[in-house]
């Protein structure tokens, strides 16, 4: 099931896609999805970001082939993400001035579907909503580079660096699914969870779990894999969760 948080008409609606249309909700994705009997065309909304998250939950260093020769962390290593840097789907990717690092981060966000405390691993699973493209938008000289920052929270929670969408898929194997990114059409990063992921969503919400209360549709961004280059004004960036929707960007210099 593919669940679509949408504008149309003037009003912000939530909705289940069947096709190429999308059938309207009562409430929200937290109830019992009861359908109003509305119905609009796919090609006539607005999508929106799946959720507006109180908070985002970014996993570092969470694929093998991402870390290269170094070792992988003994536990999940999250980092936060502000609600502000979340952007829609199709929403400019902005270069902040100044800045010429800028790189993409194809990952899968995970949807927490009810309030998550002190959850094991075993029933972390009755906790996730469904999963859904991301990209963990990231400025490498603020994060790494001579004059970087203590903390990440411009290189990684700057304003449109965390698009997520385009809609929430339930139901999904995540243990085991690809996961694709492409700029401009060219794959750049290609994966698949079984193989690469060092801690898996179950271990990683539960961990984060057991430190930070997760709320209804609050996010984790569960890690990149592979190498990753700098973006430029004009391209456009697509994230591929196998069953998913696409997530797709471009990119636009600040003015």
């Amino acid at each position: 099931m593919d669940l679509v948080r949408y504008e149309y008409q003037g009003e912000i609606r939530h909705g289940i896609r069947e096709g190429d249309n999308v059938a309207e909700i009562d409430g929200d994705f937290f109830g019992d999805l009861q359908r109003t009997g509305a119905i609009a065309a796919l090609s006539d909304v607005k999508l929106k970001s799946p959720t507006m998250p109180s908070k985002i939950l970014n996993i570092a260093g969470n694929y093998y082939s991402h870390l290269g020769d170094s070792p992988p962390f003994t536990r999940p290593q999250p980092f936060l993400a502000p609600p502000s840097s979340v952007i829609d789907p199709g929403a400019d990717i902005v270069i902040p001035a100044g800045s010429v690092n800028v790189d993409y981060e194809g990952e899968i966000a995970v949807i927490i579907g009810k309030r998550a405390r002190k959850v094991s691993v075993d029933d972390a699973p009755s906790h996730i909503l469904g999963i859904c493209p991301a990209n963990d938008v990231s400025e490498r000289d603020w994060q790494n580079g001579d004059d970087k920052d203590v903390q990440w929270w411009r290189a990684k929670g700057g304003d449109t660096f965390s698009p997520f969408g385009p809609w929430i898929t339930t139901g999904l194997n995540y243990r085991d699914i690809g996961l694709k990114t492409l700029v401009n059409g060219e794959v750049v990063q290609e994966t698949n969870t079984k193989d690469d992921m060092v801690h898996d969503i179950d271990t990683t919400l539960s961990f984060i779990s057991q430190h930070m209360t997760l709320e209804p549709g609050d996010v984790i961004f569960s890690g990149t894999p592979q190498t990753t280059v700098a973006l430029k004004p004009g391209d456009v960036v697509e994230v591929h969760v196998d069953g998913c929707g696409v997530l797709s960007n471009p990119v636009a210099a600040e003015e």
